[in-house]
């Protein structure tokens, strides 16, 4: 199945420059949990740590992330379902002083 996927600010860097495209999902009942690991085969670890982290076995959200235009807080976090053709938009968390 395909989905879209747009990076917003550094992380188009980590995906080679790319900000708005297609990604393939090989999984039965994908996730977005899925799609986060499915970005970091594809572009690699460092991008995969900026969207998602491993916490003491959980894995939590790093990235503000909407699927279909909703913060997927809102639904089921990283456990909210995907489906064909839905858009994922991951948008960086910026801190500073």
């Amino acid at each position: 199945m395909q989905v879209t996927i747009e990076l917003l600010g550094f992380l188009t860097g980590l995906a080679r420059g790319k900000s708005l495209f297609k990604l393939e999902i090989k999984a039965e009942k994908p996730t977005i949990l899925t799609v986060v690991r499915a970005l970091g085969e594809k572009f690699g670890s460092e991008l995969e740590r900026n969207l998602a982290e491993n916490l003491y076995g959980e894995a939590r959200k790093v990235a503000l992330i909407l699927l279909n235009g909703v913060e997927v807080s809102a639904l089921r976090s990283l456990e909210t379902p995907v489906n064909e053709g839905d858009k994922i938009t991951f948008i960086p968390i910026g801190s500073g002083g």
